[in-house]
């Protein structure tokens, strides 16, 4: 199996940081479904919401639904794919590998924090969650060139954007069709 490089974090137990390509497949699959699912979170808040709890609460709802969905759809297509039960070290895999969907709720849910204490305007700090998840899935172009072990360029960043500009159309109609 071709392994990709992927950073990790300081002490971790394997010091390689080299990931087998599957897992950062599916990893980079969880960072995108992640992003277009908060974003559609985001696109139904009102700056009214984010007052309260309301607007963290469901951005952190669709963040953990979103997360738990994943990673028990993960695990039964690796068990159809493999033909067998899966056993604990598959699961933590799956497990592991969906992370990107809680990190891309986090993030934007910190933001709205800093509406529900008043720090800054709920329309600002709605605008500023949008921005940050648009511009981490822009973003993913380079990252996934450095992964797949190519030079970013200008044309890698511009498919990135165009990933954010789809993402953004995804997000907008998923919002369209539920509310």
């Amino acid at each position: 199996m071709s392994r990709a490089w992927v950073p990790r974090r300081a002490g971790r137990r394997r010091g390689a940081g080299h990931l087998p390509r599957e897992n950062v497949a599916s990893r980079v699959s969880a960072y995108v479904y992640g992003n277009v699912l908060v974003m559609a979170a985001l696109i139904a808040l009102d700056p009214d919401e984010l007052q309260g709890p309301t607007g963290v609460l469901y951005v952190l709802g669709v963040g953990v639904s979103t997360y738990v969905a994943h990673t028990m759809g993960e695990a039964v297509g690796l068990r159809v794919r493999q033909g067998r039960s899966l056993d604990a070290t598959a699961l933590r895999h799956e497990i592991r590998d969906a992370l990107p969907i809680v990190t891309t709720a986090a993030a934007p849910a910190a933001l709205l924090v800093l509406a529900w204490a008043e720090l800054v305007d709920a329309a600002v700090v709605l605008v500023l969650a949008l921005t940050l998840v648009d511009l981490r899935l822009a973003l993913l172009g380079s990252v996934v060139a450095r992964i797949s072990g190519e030079r970013s360029s200008a044309r890698v960043f511009l498919g990135g954007v165009v990933l954010a500009v789809v993402a953004a159309a995804a997000a907008a109609l998923k919002w369209q069709l539920t509310h």
